[in-house]
Order: C-alpha cells, then structure tokens, then sequence
C-alpha cells in the first residue's frame, strides 16, 4: 500500500458528526489524558533504569566507603615503610657485627667471631 491509497482510504471514511465546543475541548482532554498516562507507561519503562542506577549509586557509595575506612594507599605505604624498617635493621646488625668478622687463617674467606 502506498501514500496514494492510503489518504484515498482514510478521505473516505466519514468523520462523526461533532459539536464545535467538541473539537475546540479535544486538544485539552488529550493532554489531560496525555499527562494521566505518562507516569504508568514511564514508570514500567523507567523501572530496570531506576534500579541499573540505584544500584550504581550503591556500589560507589560502597567502595567509597571502603576506601575512606581502608584507605589501600595507606596500608600499602604502611607495608612499604615496614619492610624498609626490616632492611635498615638488618643493615644495622650487619654494620655492628662487621667488626666481629676475623680473618679465617685455614682458607679464603671470613668467620663470624664468637661474641663471647
């Protein structure tokens, strides 16, 4: 069906017989009714959307809160600083035990010396 034989069927269908007060209240009542079913029809739309949101809304909160609570950069600065401690201990032992190191006269290398 094509534009020609669709306005030839729609010329002949008769229009009923209306008053004129009808056809000057229709474009109000069609508002009216317009804005009685907009919020049944968004609302079932609207629905999945509102909850991909709320859920969104729900996760950052979330992780913000988590965030603010275990601050990640805090506690990997922690562990950092931690093991760095570790080291310079380490390094400070070694510094006050080298003076105990003594030649070993029967091979190549050095021994501990006893503290005692």
């Amino acid at each position: 069906m094509n534009n020609s034989d669709l306005e030839a069927k729609l010329r002949s269908v008769p229009v009923p017989a209306r008053t004129k007060e009808y056809w000057d209240d229709f474009p109000v009542r069609v508002r009216v009714q317009l804005h009685r079913r907009s919020p049944e029809a968004s609302g079932r739309a609207a629905g999945p959307a509102r909850f991909a949101w709320a859920t969104s809304i729900a996760f950052s909160v979330t992780l913000i809160l988590i965030c603010a609570q275990h601050n990640p950069l805090r506690a990997a600065s922690a562990a950092w600083e931690e093991r760095q401690q570790g080291w310079e201990m380490k390094l400070a032992r070694l510094d006050a035990g080298l003076h105990r190191l003594m030649l070993n006269t029967d091979g190549m290398g050095y021994l501990l010396a006893d503290p005692n």
